[in-house]
């Protein structure tokens, strides 16, 4: 059993999908095995590839979460201020509902080079953690938990908080996945 399978079993044994129907349930495993994106009510997962969040993809990765977190009382606004690829850009910045996230400088005297130990995973966990403050301010159970964060094999997923809580404690027991609920 691959890693990623074993944490979809985890999430599916903690109870992720109880509230879907056994097809249902099946389907999305099966599309989420596949590689695909997947989304229900009030839930979802999505591939969170650390380098490609870092290249300018946040603003696509949490626009396709809008639907879900919409269920959860949280109309999400997203939009890039400054892309890490636009000429003469100083850095890579977003703004969500209005929050200002920063998410890498480039360093003064190595124009596109962040100045950041770790651009992968602050454009994986800073968003991550203002979706999260959003749907606490909501009064939403729900919240996002990323797996590998930062990495090329990240992996984002919304669901009920006491869910992701029992899954990522699974890290810590199998070594198998790295788990952050921002």
């Amino acid at each position: 059993m691959t890693p990623f399978e074993e944490l979809l079993y985890a999430l599916e044994g903690a109870g992720l999908w109880s509230g879907t129907s056994e097809d249902q349930k099946r389907a999305l495993i099966r599309a989420l095995d596949s590689g695909e994106d997947v989304t229900w009510t009030a839930g979802g997962a999505w591939r969170a590839d650390g380098e490609d969040l870092a290249d300018g993809d946040v603003e696509a990765w949490l626009g396709n979460m809008a639907g879900p977190l919409n269920d959860c009382g949280v109309e999400l606004r997203v939009a890039t201020v400054s892309g890490p690829l636009e000429v003469g850009s100083a850095g890579y910045s977003v703004r969500v509902n209005g929050t200002m996230l920063n998410l890498y400088a480039f360093a003064e005297d190595e124009p596109g080079v962040p100045a950041t130990e770790d651009p992968w995973m602050n454009c994986s966990v800073e968003p991550a953690a203002e979706v999260n403050r959003l749907l606490k301010a909501a009064g939403s159970s729900r919240r996002v938990a990323l797996f590998w964060p930062g990495s090329n094999d990240g992996f984002s997923v919304l669901g009920e908080h006491s869910v992701l809580g029992r899954t990522c404690p699974g890290a810590v027991v199998s070594g198998s996945w790295d788990c952050v609920i921002p």
